[in-house]
Parts: C-alpha cells; structure tokens; sequence
C-alpha cells in the first residue's frame, strides 16, 4: 500500500482504515499499453474485495458493448477466458442471448445480437468508481450522510442533463480522458462543497447498454450521478426521474 494511503479512511465506505491500495478503475478493463496512470485510492479489504467481484462480472460483460478500440481488443483476447473461468456467467449470457430487430434512424431495420445486462451489478459499480474518483480529487472520503444517486439516460437525455446540471459551476467543470479514452469522465463540484458533485461516465467509448422499445427502437443509455447531502440529492434526483430525462 503506498505510504500517504496509511491510516486513510476507506475512499468506498469511509468507515474502516485503508489495508491496500485500489485501481479506481480496473487496470485489466485495457489492454496492457494503456493501464498507465490510472487513479489508485485507499481501500479496506471487505470494499477491495466487493468491487473487485463487481468489476470481474463487468470486465466480461462491457467488452460485447464496447465502441472503443480497447474495448474490442478485450473482447477478443480476454473475455472467453474469463467466461471459462466463471461458468455460472457464462450459462447466462448464454442463455440470455438473443436477436433483437432495431430500426436505424434512416428507417431501415437490422438485427443484432444482444445479451442480458445486470443493471444492478453494473450501477453498484459505477456508484464505487465515483466515490473512488471523489477521493481522488478530494484527497478525502465522500461524507457518510452524503449519497450518489445514478442515472441511465438516453441521447436526448444526457443533453438536457448537461445543458441544465452539468453547466453549473462551470469554473469547476473538468474532463479527464484516461487509457486513450477508453474510460472518461466529467464533473463539475460546488464551489463551498467539492462533494456536492455532477459526473457523467464513460467507458470503452461510448458502452452500449440499451433498452429496446417496442416499435423496436434502441435507446443507448449514458451513466450519470450526482453526489452531495441526501436531504438535497434526492428531492432534486426525484425531479430529474420524474421528468424522464
């Protein structure tokens, strides 16, 4: 564990004391090239342990959706072993799979290949790579009365949630592109409370977790979140859903 991590507070928890050191996004979502200079924060054991499983299932899984040069790479040259390795996994994907008609913007229609998504494994870990990066740029724990409430956005959404949410505090708005954009993020953070917090993420390009409609539409889904007071956080959450952005 590097030396200014001991005696930290877990950045995941902020309960029990750092034992290790934690990748804030997995090294091993890219190729070995591109695993330089990614942001480390201080970990207890029982958090390490829990996002390390999470990222396991997501290392697997985001290669199939991935836009990214990386992305492809590890769906080639990783991802079978990893499903080798966790059969339970591979049985559902497997089973989940499916051809699912998608109408083009132009009009026209075409199949494609789709499997099951588990959203919550996949937002829990989005949710801990936040607080992960809030370490990073804080040097501090997010607040235990402090929440992080997530979103999945389609297109449209995600310009109306940057037009209206991430243009505030605007002197502060930042955009970090790590392992040659194969993962980035924005953020923008009060001025008074740096944990008051936007943030919208972004991996292997731009990963497609869709919802389909019914006229066979596909809607790709953006991660967003905002982080700061519950009390605060959630009524204006509860607003952004409401109106479905």
């Amino acid at each position: 564990m590097k030396k200014e991590f001991k005696g930290k507070l877990c950045a995941y928890c902020n309960v029990r004391r750092a034992t290790t050191d934690d990748h804030v996004i997995g090294k091993k979502f890219f190729p070995q090239p591109l695993r330089g200079n990614l942001p480390k924060v201080p970990a207890c054991k029982e958090c390490n342990n829990k996002k390390g499983d999470l990222e396991r299932y997501a290392m697997a899984v985001f290669p199939f959706g991935s836009s990214h040069p990386a992305g492809e790479e590890m769906l080639r040259t990783k991802v079978e072993a990893r499903l080798k390795k966790d059969q339970r996994l591979h049985r559902q994907l497997r089973q989940g799979q499916r051809d699912v008609p998608v109408v083009n913007p132009n009009g026209t229609t075409e199949t494609r290949f789709a499997i099951p998504l588990d959203d919550e494994k996949a937002l829990t870990l989005f949710a801990m790579i936040i607080k992960g990066l809030l370490w990073h740029h804080c040097q501090s724990p997010l607040p235990s009365a402090y929440v992080v409430r997530l979103f999945s956005f389609t297109d449209v959404g995600i310009g109306l949630f940057r037009q209206h949410i991430l243009s505030l505090s605007q002197e502060q708005f930042q955009m970090i592109v790590l392992a040659e954009g194969a993962f980035q993020y924005e953020f923008t953070r009060n001025t008074q409370d740096p944990f008051f917090s936007v943030w919208v993420l972004n991996i292997y390009g731009l990963l497609s977790m869709c919802d389909i409609t019914a006229d066979g539409q596909l809607l790709r889904c953006h991660v967003a979140a905002l982080t700061g007071p519950a009390e605060e956080i959630n009524p204006l959450a509860d607003a952004i859903e409401k109106k479905a952005l």
